[in-house]
């Protein structure tokens, strides 16, 4: 069964630059990695540019995308799917799944902070293991996205492969 984190924030958080370090990270050391990602916006999918290119660019075998224009795994389909939904859909070989949003989803979270978030304002989200930020914030555990990929692959997925 595959791994699975969640990376949650507000907008300009560092979702995106997170999710892609860790999915090239992943797989230069040769694991399958599938990113979902939620959009509340009008997004499209595999556009230069846009982070579903980003995250197929950055070696992610398959990415799903659900925006206010649909559903796209390569296909559009407007629904409105939860993430364990969406993870049904993926390949059976995947061994590490990274969600982007989806907040309310049961999954472990990892938390990125912008300057100006607190960390009341995640409260109300079950299953948060970690928080981060990109730049220097007083909440955070971690901050850089070389901390966060270290603690992901020393502390927080030899635990979750057990």
């Amino acid at each position: 069964m595959a791994v699975t984190l969640q990376i949650i924030g507000y907008k300009k958080s560092g979702k995106t630059t997170v999710t892609a370090a860790l999915t090239q990270a992943l797989h230069t050391k040769g694991l399958r990695v599938s990113v979902i990602k939620h959009d509340a916006h009008d997004a499209a999918m595999d556009v230069a540019g846009t982070d579903t290119a980003r995250f197929a660019a950055s070696g992610a075998d398959s990415v799903i995308l659900q925006s206010a224009n649909g559903l796209f795994y390569h296909q559009s389909q407007p629904q409105d799917v939860s993430a364990p939904a969406l993870i049904d859909w993926l390949p059976d070989d995947v061994d590490v799944i990274l969600i982007e949003g989806f907040k309310p989803a049961p999954y472990p979270k990892l938390v990125l902070l912008r300057p100006e978030d607190h960390l009341a304002d995640f409260a109300k989200f079950s299953n948060v293991i970690q928080t981060a930020s990109l730049n220097d914030h007083p909440a955070a555990t971690l901050t850089g996205v070389t901390a966060i990929t270290t603690w992901f692959f020393t502390d927080w997925l030899p635990l979750a492969q057990e």
